[in-house]
């Protein structure tokens, strides 16, 4: 939620009134939401095991920097001016799970390997690849990610 002061505080951050506050550098603007609490849920342990298991990957640092220029040209799309991605990891989370449920017999995100993405050359070798298998939106040249993992 998007935040006007009726004095200026310009970059005010902190946690007031169950809300916490804060100023979006790439954005320019002071944002707000609600205090959240964790709660036991049975989806949490698996989504956790996945989370560990992905970033045990390791990528490379030339598979990092393909995804920051992914999401450059990612948040450039129209449809997604409204929900731009902030960071890599993003983009990589949403690669990982779109892989998943696009192939659930061959990829189980909480036991995968490096191996085995070498292997089975799974589409999320590299970010072309990825993008051709319709996991994440095509953007204009795209042709250009292809650091393997």
């Amino acid at each position: 939620m998007k935040v006007k002061y009726s004095q200026r505080f310009k970059g005010y951050t902190g946690k007031a009134d169950g809300m916490i506050y804060y100023f979006d550098t790439k954005s320019g603007l002071s944002l707000a939401r609600r205090m959240f609490k964790f709660t036991n849920h049975p989806g949490q342990p698996a989504f956790r095991n996945a989370q560990k298991q992905i970033y045990s990957l390791n990528p490379t640092k030339a598979y990092i920097q393909n995804l920051k220029d992914y999401l450059i040209l990612y948040n450039a799309l129209p449809e997604n001016k409204l929900s731009p991605a902030r960071t890599w990891t993003n983009i990589f989370n949403k690669l990982m799970f779109a892989m998943q449920k696009a192939m659930p017999e061959e990829v189980d995100l909480k036991t995968i390997t490096r191996e085995q993405i070498e292997t089975q050359n799974l589409p999320c070798r590299t970010l072309k690849n990825s993008i051709e298998a319709d996991l994440l939106p095509k953007v204009i040249g795209y042709e250009r990610l292809n650091k393997p993992i």
